[in-house]
């Protein structure tokens, strides 16, 4: 014998489902109401209660003609409204913690501040040798690890206004200061999804850095390592660090809203 349900519990259970049919909605676009019945165990009355409540706040659209069901403008209202609260350096935290400890260096969060880079937050480590704190500071995108992920990410638009403003002076020999092999470096960090500054900011320092995207796709910030260069071989970037730091990353870029489909 079934115990009949509260009041509560069945008010409690509506909400549920309500959110399941939006979900399975997400998941599977152009969905019929035929096609939803099927899924969810409850009667075609309720259903069609739910639906109409959904839509009616304009949570799902409804296409008469085809009679389909869609996720509506709503829940990118929504989601914007969470992404415009997030704290980018909150969520970043426990990555550059981990990362930090795991290989023994200083790991930053950097960001776009105009045509440069700004640190806004990193977990140092202890060593007899380091590379002092750049928490606050601002370097040059094109000589630094986390500024070429950005410029990379530009548009042909972007990057001839870039172009236009910067003047690329070198800050040591190993910079890089014509525009056209900027250029073809910066399409090689666009295809292998990171970059590394081989001491074109500051001598005997090499940097890595990945970028965290949001819900856009577009380059949000970078999550760089750097370290002295003699314990920090290109080698070692390539063959240890670049796998764990794309990871990483992309758990990042997801709580964002990343998708990998904007692209």
């Amino acid at each position: 014998m079934h115990r009949k349900r509260t009041k509560r519990e069945y008010i409690v259970h509506n909400v549920d489902t309500t959110f399941n049919i939006l979900f399975f909605i997400a998941n599977h676009p152009q969905s019929t109401l035929e096609d939803i019945e099927k899924v969810f165990n409850i009667s075609h009355q309720q259903t069609e209660k739910i639906l109409d409540v959904l839509v009616n706040r304009g949570y799902v659209d409804f296409n008469k003609k085809k009679k389909t069901y869609s996720l509506g403008i709503r829940n990118f209202e929504v989601g914007h409204a969470y992404l415009n609260h997030v704290d980018i350096r909150k969520l970043a935290k426990p990555y550059l913690q981990e990362l930090g400890e795991k290989y023994r260096e200083n790991i930053y969060l950097a960001i776009r501040s105009g045509y440069e880079i700004v640190y806004i937050d990193a977990y140092e480590i202890d060593r007899p040798v380091l590379v002092k704190s750049r928490v606050g500071k601002l370097l040059p995108m094109y000589a630094s690890a986390s500024g070429k992920i950005h410029l990379a990410d530009m548009d042909k638009e972007e990057l001839e206004d870039f172009f236009r403003h910067v003047k690329l002076v070198p800050y040591t020999k190993k910079t890089i200061t014509d525009k056209d092999k900027l250029i073809k470096h910066l399409e090689e960090v666009k295809a292998k999804g990171y970059a590394i500054d081989d001491e074109e900011w500051e001598d005997e320092v090499r940097c890595l850095s990945v970028p965290v995207r949001d819900y856009t796709g577009r380059v949000a910030a970078g999550i760089t390592l750097s370290a002295p260069s003699y314990r920090l071989p290109k080698e070692k970037i390539e063959n240890e660090l670049v796998g764990d730091f794309l990871e990483k990353v992309k758990e990042l870029s997801e709580r964002l809203g990343y998708t990998g489909d904007e692209e």
